[in-house]
């Protein structure tokens, strides 16, 4: 049996269950059949894997597609909240403005492995490696939709693509209405409000939003007793596209994010140390058209987060002396020694002996140990700014009707400066090329390759391949079997951190000084290199337009190693490259539209954790996870959905997260405009969230109450 018979074979036996299923007619994947469309217009568009434009049948990749609609219907406040909507996406809600997310979880403290565009253009930071979810530069009502990449993406786009895209893309100028006011309201202080204006000028389309977001975290966090983790942010959001007149165009986005994010994180605190933070981003993309088949674009942007952090601290006066920072830094077991009363460890040198002398002679001449609760305050702060400013070009050429290229390179600066995390300024640059190649030899088979090249002037040299063969059994079904390589990159604070406190204006001085540093410090001292993932997966699509049911499901086995591990604290600073964990499992996404008046979607991921090499790989770890939504219009005006999210909670003192929403939804008209009015309502069967910080040590962040509502009121002119 050759490979084509041995394929029909196939087909025809899945066929037999698809009319068993369906009801529907199914027919072998022949070519040369006239009754099989292969065409793409029987399947929905992405432009996220691979930055082609192609069907999902022909994408290397799983995704999930989240819409405006989607959101609206269901009463969804955040992007973070939307994602859990997708299949092995790990969310969770450390601190009200502190969200966690992970796919397929794993280094849960902070999470550095998932890249978030916003209309392709990263708002992945350099310094910390993290993307800060509270402060996204975009307004929610701006999205149009947003496409996640369940998978190594770093083909496309590079290190720090390694699990995972989430690309948000916004709505066109052209595409909104003349003035929009959003409005929502509801408990835990919850109040976030949109003005958005858009207009047409010659040939010029613009749009301008105003938003505020505000609400006040949890009820109480473990480790202060109460909480103090509120939000209050402005954002501002303009996009503006030109046509010119030899047929290229020009799409301009500025963003402006500013507030405040309450915080508690220090045990001697008398004030707060409240983050206030201002968060820029500025980009153009021209784009020029040469010809019906081939396209240039390209794309400058820059982006800037400045984070002022100061507050009012008190300590331990023995905290800042000088020969207790040396031996602390030299042997830390040994002031720990001296502390609880017992013998000096066997491992002290006689520095150490000389230091611990001259520690107990101080001690001695101030009335022994009862000095050590003798305290002085003054300001500590962990102020600090980082940004990154890139240009790259994309080359789009399309040979014939069986093969298309893309392929580009790209050069970017980063910096980062701290006195706390940095002693100063730091920076990097960073170059790459990349390319992608779709070749459809025959209609019923599409085979991608492609790579993404890097060099970085801390870490060095990165590649990342993918290769990818799709086949379309028939008109409605694809297999897909892919085969990727990711990579993260080490960020600035791994390879260049240079971490202490300094305390300024000191109530009572040091050795006559009003200025002091803490006695632990620590500084990056190892060269690390790049995190790696091989990622191998097996999937299937199934699309019945005539039923509304669109279906994905995969397999996969993802291989991390290298993966930066060991302590990173201000006391111990010994990140290495000895981690690693093997993560398998299987995800399943379901859409259905069989009406305009109802629709439903569903999502479930299994996913085993093993061989994990430390603890945190384990922490943001659930076994079982998903989703499943149902949307149902009562008659034109009414609309009523209800949706569950909920993931088993398996990780490092982990708890399970169980969530059901009830949105009423009602459409209107007020003098001829259209508007809608929504209510949702929110049931937290386990209102309380455990936090990792270390194998054993976690923090707890609890609601009072199980249920939450909010209220949305809109209304477009």
């Amino acid at each position: 049996m050759n490979f084509k018979q041995y394929l029909s074979r196939l087909v025809s036996i899945l066929c037999g269950a698809h009319l068993l299923l369906s009801g529907l007619a199914c027919t072998a994947a022949n070519a040369a059949e006239p009754d099989i469309d292969f065409s793409d217009a029987a399947y929905p568009v992405v432009i996220t894997p691979t930055r082609l434009r192609q069907s999902l049948a022909d994408v290397p990749a799983s995704v999930t597609i989240i819409t405006a609609e989607t959101l609206r219907r269901h009463g969804i406040t955040s992007v973070e909240e939307a994602l859990r909507m997708v299949p092995g996406m790990a969310v969770s809600q450390a601190r009200g403005n502190d969200y966690r997310v992970n796919f397929h979880g794993t280094a849960a403290v902070v999470p550095r492995r998932l890249n978030v565009l916003i209309d392709g253009v990263s708002a992945y930071m350099p310094a910390f490696s993290q993307v800060e979810w509270s402060v996204l530069p975009v307004a929610l009502e701006d999205i149009d939709r947003i496409e996640v990449i369940r998978g190594p993406d770093s083909a496309a786009y590079g290190p720090n693509s390694m699990m995972a895209v989430v690309n948000i893309l916004t709505k066109h100028p052209k595409d909104v209405e003349r003035a929009l006011v959003s409005v929502t309201a509801g408990s835990r202080d919850t109040l976030n409000t949109t003005v958005r204006l858009a207009t047409t000028v010659g040939s010029t389309s613009l749009r301008v939003s105003a938003s505020t977001q505000r609400n006040s975290g949890y009820d109480a966090i473990s480790y202060v007793g109460g909480a103090h983790d509120s939000t209050k942010l402005h954002r501002l959001n303009v996009r503006a596209l030109h046509e010119l007149s030899d047929g290229s165009s020009l799409d301009v986005q500025a963003a402006h994010v500013s507030g405040k994010l309450d915080d508690s994180s220090d045990l001697y605190q008398s004030t707060y140390p409240d983050q206030r933070i201002q968060v820029g981003q500025l980009s153009a993309r021209w784009t020029k058209s040469l010809s019906s088949t081939h396209e240039l674009k390209v794309d400058i942007s820059h982006a800037s987060t400045r984070a002022k952090q100061q507050w009012l601290s008190c300590w331990p006066q023995v905290a800042f002396w000088p020969e207790v920072g040396e031996l602390y830094k030299s042997n830390p077991a040994y002031i720990l020694a001296m502390l609880q009363g017992g013998p000096a460890p066997d491992n002290r040198t006689a520095r150490d002996d000389q230091l611990a002398q001259q520690i107990l002679t101080r001690l001695s001449g101030l009335g022994g140990l009862a000095a050590l609760v003798n305290t002085t305050c003054g300001q500590l702060n962990q102020n600090g700014s980082e940004s990154r400013t890139q240009i790259e070009f994309q080359d789009t050429y399309v040979a014939s009707d069986a093969l298309r290229f893309v392929a580009g390179l790209g050069l970017r600066g980063q910096r980062a400066s701290s006195e706390t995390y940095f002693g100063g300024q730091v920076s990097n640059n960073v170059q790459w090329v990349f390319a992608h190649a779709e070749y459809r030899p025959m209609d019923w088979l599409t085979a991608n390759l492609g790579g993404y090249g890097e060099y970085n002037s801390l870490s060095g040299n990165t590649f990342s391949p993918r290769a990818a063969l799709n086949v379309r059994l028939s008109q409605s079904q694809t297999l897909r079997a892919v085969v990727s390589r990711g990579t993260r990159t080490p960020d600035l604070f791994e390879q260049l951190g240079k971490w202490s406190y300094t305390m300024t204006d000191l109530s009572v001085p040091i050795d006559g000084a009003t200025s002091g540093r803490l006695l632990a410090a620590s500084e990056a001292t190892t060269t690390l290199s790049s995190e790696q993932i091989w990622s191998r997966e097996l999937g299937y699509l199934l699309i019945l337009r005539p039923m509304g049911l669109t279906l994905d499901a995969r397999v996969f086995d993802d291989r991390l190693s290298h993966l930066i591990a060991g302590r990173v604290a201000v006391s111990q600073f010994t990140p290495d490259n000895t981690g690693g964990v093997r993560l398998t499992g299987a995800e399943l996404q379901a859409r259905w539209d069989p009406s305009r008046r109802w629709s439903g979607w569903l999502s479930y991921a299994y996913l085993l954790n093993r061989d994990a090499t430390h603890p945190e790989e384990m922490a943001q770890y659930s076994r079982h996870s998903g989703a499943l939504g149902v949307s149902a219009a009562v008659s034109d005006a009414w609309r009523v959905s209800a949706a569950y999210y909920g993931s088993s909670g398996d990780g490092v003192n982990e708890v399970r997260y169980s969530r059901s929403d009830l949105t009423v939804l009602r459409l209107f008209s007020l003098d001829g405009q259209p508007g809608s009015l929504s209510l949702t309502l929110s049931y937290l069967d386990t209102p309380t969230v455990n936090v990792f910080l270390e194998a054993h040590r976690y923090y707890s962040s609890t609601y009072q109450s199980r249920l939450g509502i909010h209220g949305q009121v809109r209304v477009a002119f």
